[in-house]
């Protein structure tokens, strides 16, 4: 009897010493260990064969480089059982506000940066291995939680399903979620066809229109950082003139959001991970667009066209020749990146869905925001129902809108 008590003992005295071995440990490096966390996180990153972008070492220390002194940061690095499983870096929001008040804000990933110079992260993620995702999340929203007075705690630009476990646990959160559509290219490349068969009958006419009148445009995808240096100084020229001439001043506006993306091609097209696709006719230049690599899916990040050209559809050739390309080039998909409108319906056979979520600590200052949101939310169901428009007193039909092809 004693000696089996003893050995039950001892066994439990080795179970509780292997669970507390196995247990998930987080530890943060302040800014100043940036060396060290990109170090582990290189070789996190070779262990599980990380092709995401935002959540590379590259993009991350890239980002750092020129957001990083204006952010105020740290690094979270998750073990278990003494080996590294998950590495993120946490960010205090810099000029967050929900209208003209100021709020203290921490985020997950590369975001958090003044608006003007932002680069607006999407299908942001954590780098971890697959099994750890759910532990290193919570352990993440758990330290801001206890370690920070911040007002607001935000995932910006995640594919829900990654963040699942935040949205079944805490139903209490807020989620903006936006529809990230896409072209899937593995169907057209299955089916042996080419792109513009999948798409509507109005837009491959569009399409067609459009080349006989651009006289066959060709594109080009920058395969060196020299080029596509020379193609994004090109692309920034026709960016900024189109929006400087309707008064607003373009992304490329921020020397800062420049300098990023400058040293994102330098460093990243030998890698495959960025590009420039450029397009033009034997007479003019079309436009550009800039993209990026993710999981294999080519994102178009940003545009510059030429707005001297009025009777085609600079936009929508730029956009299915780089589809056409990114086919020939063997990847799965383009992607638009969030946001609806006409243009990506049309150029797109699929949508994704991308989820910037918020949790509210329960403070004073978050208790005013919501009560006024619940006035104003009140006050313009008010307005709606008492205001509502008074039904014509003629008895002509009013035509509904064509539907589009």
């Amino acid at each position: 009897m004693t000696t089996s008590t003893l050995v039950t003992s001892s066994h439990l005295s080795m179970h509780r010493t292997s669970a507390e071995t196995q247990k998930l440990k987080l530890r943060m490096l302040p800014a100043s260990s940036r060396a060290i966390a990109l170090s582990e996180w290189r070789l996190l990153e070779v262990e599980l064969s990380n092709t995401r972008l935002t959540c590379s070492s590259l993009w991350t220390e890239i980002w750092l480089n020129h957001y990083g002194t204006i952010v105020p940061h740290q690094f979270a690095i998750a073990s278990r059982g003494g080996t590294t499983c998950g590495i993120a870096v946490l960010t205090q929001g810099v000029d967050q506000h929900t209208g003209p008040i100021s709020l203290k804000t921490w985020h997950v990933g590369t975001a958090g940066e003044p608006e003007p110079d932002s680069v607006f992260v999407e299908y942001n993620s954590l780098l971890a291995r697959p099994d750890d995702q759910v532990d290193f999340g919570c352990s993440l929203w758990n330290w801001v939680r206890e370690h920070t007075n911040c007002d607001e705690f935000r995932l910006d630009g995640f594919d829900p399903l990654s963040i699942q476990w935040m949205l079944d646990r805490h139903p209490q959160i807020s989620v903006e979620r936006k529809s990230s559509r896409f072209f899937d290219l593995a169907v057209a490349r299955e089916a042996d066809v080419e792109p513009i068969s999948l798409l509507g009958s109005h837009t491959r006419a569009n399409i067609r229109k459009s080349i006989r009148q651009l006289g066959n445009p060709t594109g080009e995808w920058a395969d060196t950082p020299q080029r596509a240096e020379e193609m994004f100084h090109h692309m920034v020229t026709l960016h900024q003139a189109r929006w400087n001439a309707v008064g607003l001043p373009g992304v490329y506006s921020s020397r800062r959001f420049c300098d990023f993306h400058l040293e994102l091609l330098h460093r990243a097209v030998p890698l495959g991970m960025t590009s420039i696709f450029g397009v033009k006719s034997s007479s003019q230049v079309i436009g550009y667009c800039h993209v990026m690599i993710d999981l294999h899916r080519v994102l178009i990040y940003q545009y510059g066209r030429n707005a001297s050209i009025e009777k085609a559809s600079p936009g929508i050739i730029i956009d299915y020749l780089c589809i056409a390309e990114a086919l020939r080039r063997g990847y799965s998909a383009v992607d638009f990146l969030a946001g609806e409108s006409e243009h990506k319906r049309r150029l797109t056979t699929n949508r994704a869905e991308l989820a910037w979520v918020v949790w509210q600590r329960r403070n004073i200052k978050n208790a005013a925001i919501n009560a006024v949101r619940n006035i104003k939310r009140i006050g313009l169901n008010l307005l709606s129902t008492n205001f509502a428009p008074l039904r014509p007193l003629t008895t002509d039909k009013v035509q509904s809108p064509k539907e589009e092809g």
